[in-house]
C-alpha cells in the first residue's frame, strides 16, 4: 500500500492523485475519519478487543424478516447486506465512492480533533481474481461449527467431493466414520472443531514427481479463498447508493460466539493491494476548511443522504438562528 500526506486543499489531493495513481484502471474512494482505523467492516469489529459479540446469522434473518416488502428488488444476499448498511445495521461491507469528493466528505464529517484518511482503491485486480461464491456466501447463512461443517460435508458437492480432505481427512471417510463425523458435526452437543483446512483433489495425468515416480493427483488447500474481499457494484436500489455514487467491497472472515473462526483479511496487505491502495493522510487542522471548499462544489449531508430526516435538519439550519441567553 502506497501512502501520502495532502497539505489540506483539494487541489493538494488531486496533485496526489495524479502522482500516484495514473496507472488505476479504475478508481474508487473511501474517508474515514480516524486515521489510525483500518479497512475492516463493522461487523467484525467484534470480540474482547471491542467489547461485543454480533450475530450476523440472525440479524441477517430477522432484518429480511421485518422487511419482506424488500424482497421484491433485493434478491441477492449482497443486495440485502447494502439494504441493511444502508440503514446502520453492522454488515461485512465496507463503502466506497467513484467520486473523490464524497470520500473526502466522509473522511472529514466528523471526529474533527482526529487526523483522517482517504483510501483510493483500484478494483480491477481483484475483480479479476476473486468472485462471489458459496464459500463466501455460506458465512452469513450458518450459524454454528456444526452447521458450517455439515454443509462442507453433504451440501458443497457442486465444489467438494468424497476425496477432498478437510482439515487433512478425506470427507468419504468423515461421512463414513460415526466417530471422525461427530468431531465436526457434533452429536447430542453441538462441534468444538477448528476449521484448519480445505484442500480439494485435482487429477494430473500423465505426470511424474521429480523422482520420475507416478504423481496422479495434487491437493490444493482453499481455505484462505474463505477470507477472500470482493469488490461490487450495487443495483442503484435506493437513492442514497446513487447520490453517493457507491460501490462496495465484500469480505470474507467468520465469527461465532464472537471468537473468529475464519480469518478477517488486512486489505492493507501487500497480497491484496500492494499497487492497488493509496492511503492519503488528511490532517486534523485541514478537515474544517476542506467541508468549506466541499460545500461550494455541493457536497454536503443534505446532497449525500437524500432523505426527509437529512433535508429537514438542513432546513431547519437554514431558517433558524441562535439567541444569546
Amino acid at each position: 500500500m502506497r501512502e501520502a500526506i495532502a497539505d489540506g486543499t483539494i487541489s493538494s489531493i488531486t496533485e496526489i492523485l495524479k502522482n500516484s495513481v495514473g496507472d488505476f484502471k479504475s478508481t474508487w474512494f473511501r474517508g474515514q475519519p480516524n486515521y489510525n482505523h483500518k479497512l475492516i467492516p463493522s461487523i467484525f469489529r467484534q470480540g474482547n478487543k471491542y467489547g461485543i459479540t454480533y450475530d450476523e446469522q440472525r440479524m441477517f434473518e430477522e432484518f429480511k424478516r421485518r422487511y419482506p416488502d424488500h424482497s421484491s428488488n433485493h434478491k441477492t444476499t449482497y443486495e440485502w447486506l447494502t439494504l441493511m448498511q444502508h440503514y446502520g445495521l453492522p454488515t461485512r461491507l465496507l463503502d466506497w465512492s467513484s467520486n473523490l469528493l464524497v470520500g473526502l466528505y466522509f473522511c472529514c464529517a466528523s471526529d474533527e480533533e482526529l487526523d483522517g484518511s482517504l483510501y483510493v482503491f483500484d478494483p480491477t485486480h481483484m475483480e479479476r481474481n476473486y468472485g462471489f461464491n458459496e464459500l463466501l456466501e455460506m458465512q452469513i447463512q450458518e450459524k454454528t461449527r456444526s452447521e458450517f461443517f455439515n454443509r462442507i460435508i453433504y451440501k458443497m458437492s457442486g465444489i467438494i467431493d468424497d476425496e477432498s480432505l478437510l482439515n487433512g481427512i478425506r470427507i468419504g471417510e468423515i461421512k463414513e466414520n460415526l466417530f471422525t463425523r461427530s468431531k465436526f458435526t457434533g452429536l447430542s452437543t453441538g462441534s468444538s472443531e477448528n476449521f484448519e483446512s480445505l484442500a480439494l483433489r485435482t487429477n494430473l495425468p500423465n505426470t511424474v514427481d521429480h523422482d520420475g515416480n507416478p504423481l496422479p493427483y495434487i491437493h490444493q488447500d482453499i481455505k484462505r479463498a474463505f477470507s477472500n474481499i470482493v469488490p461490487f457494484k450495487a443495483p442503484h436500489l435506493n437513492p442514497r447508493i446513487r447520490q453517493q455514487h457507491g460501490f462496495f467491497t465484500f469480505h470474507g472472515g467468520m465469527f461465532i460466539d464472537g471468537e473468529e473462526f475464519i480469518p478477517v483479511e488486512d486489505m492493507e496487505q501487500d497480497h491484496y493491494a500492494e499497487n492497488s491502495l493509496l492511503k492519503i493522510k488528511i490532517q486534523s487542522g485541514s478537515k474544517a476548511q476542506l467541508l468549506k471548499e466541499l460545500e461550494y462544489v455541493g457536497i454536503r449531508e443534505a446532497t449525500l443522504f437524500p432523505e426527509m430526516e437529512y433535508q429537514t435538519k438542513e432546513i431547519k439550519r437554514i431558517f433558524s438562528s441562535q439567541h444569546g441567553l
